[in-house]
């Protein structure tokens, strides 16, 4: 059986948001790594035994950025959103692959965030808060994101004048 995928998709320009921040987050894990090596080469502790786990830190973290960089494609194809007048359905994972149903009613306050990755590629996200936790849509174009909030906030309106 098939799959379905929600009709909303990201634009394609998320993919580069989501490679900036995957190898930033690994130069990170990188220079902490060096950290550590200069430290315990500066205390002249730098025995084998401290080798051998911060060679298999560099090879884990250089793994996981490579794995996370190569399926950036599968995670766009299976990261989607569809706007309901009664929900918001959010569908992520391109190995286990989940929809959320997030009804109108439920809905407490919506955002608009921006970090400067979005910015340099002119997108935004918007954050869908409940009373038991948030819910994100990365990667909008601005207008389309500031229409889709406005839009979100109008059927929070109506979806709580029926109740």
């Amino acid at each position: 059986m098939e799959y379905p995928l929600l009709p909303k998709q990201m634009p394609a320009t998320i993919k580069s948001v989501w490679r900036k921040t995957t190898i930033l987050l690994a130069l990170i894990f990188i220079i902490i790594g060096l950290a550590v090596t200069a430290l315990l080469a500066y205390l002249d502790v730098f025995t084998n035994p401290w080798i051998i786990a911060l060679s298999i830190y560099f090879g884990i973290t250089i793994l996981i950025t490579l794995i996370s960089v190569a399926l950036i494609p599968y995670r766009y194809h299976f990261y989607r959103f569809e706007v309901t007048p009664e929900d918001l359905a959010f569908q992520k994972g391109y190995f286990f692959r989940s929809i959320t149903y997030v009804p109108m009613n439920r809905i407490q306050h919506v955002e608009t965030e921006q970090g400067p990755f979005l910015r340099k590629e002119n997108l935004m996200e918007i954050v869908i808060h409940t009373a038991a936790t948030s819910h994100r849509i990365a990667g909008l174009d601005m207008s389309e994101a500031l229409n889709l909030r406005e839009q979100i906030i109008a059927l929070v309106k109506v979806a709580k004048e029926d109740v």
